[in-house]
């Protein structure tokens, strides 16, 4: 990954980061091996697909592969549950990692079929979400590439632009959307699709477009985002790219948003926040889980799992498990050990 990107050995946030995410990875691969545990990674497909030739080329295979993951899943055209457990019932680690605010998420795919993808802790959970389905289409369409690194100076090539439409189809569905804008009977659209939405900022690609006005408002977007658990921004952007509004009519009601009205309709409509502390919690614990496990077997040693214990920022793990009564008896940090 500093190969590809010589650049970030000038940002030591980044550096640091960076070798997070790889030793979190290598201590969940040799956990998995400690514990016997098979991936499940032979049961996710790779969708061998040409190299985009443009990124309207880009954008349909996206949109395409995320229309045959949902297929496969037998997700239909509901809303996504949390991705992360979706991820991890495919055998996919994932993680929540500090970074620069530049870097959304990254994907690292080590030897022996395991895969961990990792999002910005410091970005909203809504924002998160976007990412780990964006790490997600690098698993299913990038599998040769062994370290991806999704940032906000890149959203334009073609391989992001790609993973971004696969994102936006993957957690807002056209048929979804589709349904839900009928049953406000607003018509059906006009418009093939335009631009790709990163979670952050938008990459225009053009298309054939007939113009025709909607009449939806910021109330309407409002509870759908809140329907397909997505920002304003992303559900502006995917009902434009369905062709429920122009870009004139998007540029409107995205100010209103930015205005804090979208906020205040969802405290007026009784919607509630997303809660941030779900997502981070499962991650932290799968690792805990995990670390936990092997200690009570004798896989590891106590000051291994204190080790573990704060890759994930929780100080003293073994003290806390004596406490509960688990682990008595355990091997001690100090004695011989064949383990890791």
């Amino acid at each position: 990954m500093f190969r590809a990107h010589p650049e970030l050995r000038g940002s030591p946030a980044a550096m640091q980061s960076l070798r997070r995410c790889g030793e979190l990875h290598r201590e969940l691969v040799n956990l998995h091996e400690v514990l016997g545990l098979r991936r499940r990674l032979s049961t996710i497909p790779a969708y061998s697909l040409p190299a985009p030739s443009s990124k309207w080329n880009a954008v349909q295979q996206g949109r395409a592969a995320a229309e045959d993951e949902r297929r496969r899943l037998d997700l239909g055209i509901a809303p996504l549950p949390d991705v992360t457990d979706l991820l991890g019932a495919q055998g996919i680690s994932t993680a929540l990692v500090d970074m620069d605010d530049e870097i959304s998420g990254l994907t690292l795919m080590g030897v022996g079929s395991n895969i961990l993808v990792a999002a910005n802790r410091a970005h909203h959970i809504l924002r998160r979400r976007f990412s780990f389905a964006h790490e997600y289409a690098h698993v299913l369409l990038d599998r040769e590439r062994k370290a991806i690194l999704s940032r906000t100076q890149d959203r334009s090539s073609l391989m992001e632009v790609r993973a971004n439409a696969y994102a936006a189809a993957f957690l807002m569905p056209a048929v979804g959307v589709r349904s839900y804008v009928d049953a406000l009977a607003m018509g059906q659209p006009s418009r093939p699709r335009a631009d790709t939405f990163d979670g952050d900022t938008a990459t225009r690609v053009e298309g054939r477009v007939i113009a025709r006005t909607q009449d939806l408002e910021l109330h309407d977007v409002v509870r759908m985002a809140n329907h397909f658990g997505v920002g304003c921004a992303a559900m502006l952007y995917r009902l434009k790219g369905l062709g429920f509004l122009s870009e004139d009519e998007r540029s409107r009601l995205a100010g209103q948003d930015r205005a804090g009205r979208a906020k205040a309709l969802r405290a007026f409509l009784g919607l509630p926040e997303p809660d941030s502390s779900g997502g981070q919690e499962r991650v932290r614990s799968r690792f805990l889980a995990l670390a936990i496990e092997a200690y009570v077997r004798g896989k590891i040693t106590r000051r291994k799992l204190d080790e573990l214990g704060c890759l994930v920022e929780l100080e003293s793990l073994s003290e806390g498990l004596e406490e509960a009564g688990i682990g008595e008896g355990c091997v001690d940090a100090d004695e011989e050990f064949g383990g890791y």
